[in-house]
């Protein structure tokens, strides 16, 4: 299964990757996540591994698969979540948009999962997850950077 979704941020692809770009930085902006933690490497290196605490008690553990500054994405995997998932993989990219200075902001996975769990698990990875979280981050900028 494929989820995909993208929002505008209304701020400079600069000042949106370096809220970003490290891999233990989602806690500062995603609102769904209490605490990230580097339990290995830094949060910038491939093979890292970050630890989440989700506001509703749940954790995962994932691995920065792919983290380039040049091209403003990184990829990872889900080691561990509560999610009945498996091959989970996800890109969160970010590309200069020159009208206006602002960023499109894409967030992108691929997981196997039971039929059955298909729809229920595209809305909440597709909106509870990358939906909330773009939302957050976008509302992060506004609040940190005076961007609206």
């Amino acid at each position: 299964m494929k989820v995909y979704r993208s929002m505008v941020i209304p701020a400079p692809i600069d000042d949106v990757w370096a809220r970003v770009r490290a891999f233990d930085s989602v806690a500062a902006w995603n609102p769904a996540v209490a605490t990230a933690s580097m339990e290995s490497g830094n949060a910038t290196t491939v093979g890292a591994i970050r630890r989440l605490e989700i506001v509703d008690g749940s954790r995962f553990r994932e691995t920065l698969l792919a983290h380039s500054d040049l091209e403003r994405f990184y990829s990872y995997d889900i080691l561990e979540s509560p999610l009945p998932v498996t091959n989970y993989r996800s890109t969160h990219s970010f590309l200069e948009i020159t009208a206006g200075n602002q960023t499109l902001s894409i967030w992108q996975g691929r997981f196997d999962c039971a039929p059955d769990a298909a729809g229920e698990l595209a809305r909440l990875v597709g909106d509870d997850i990358y939906l909330n979280g773009l939302e957050g981050l976008r509302l992060h900028l506004a609040q940190t950077s005076g961007a609206s």
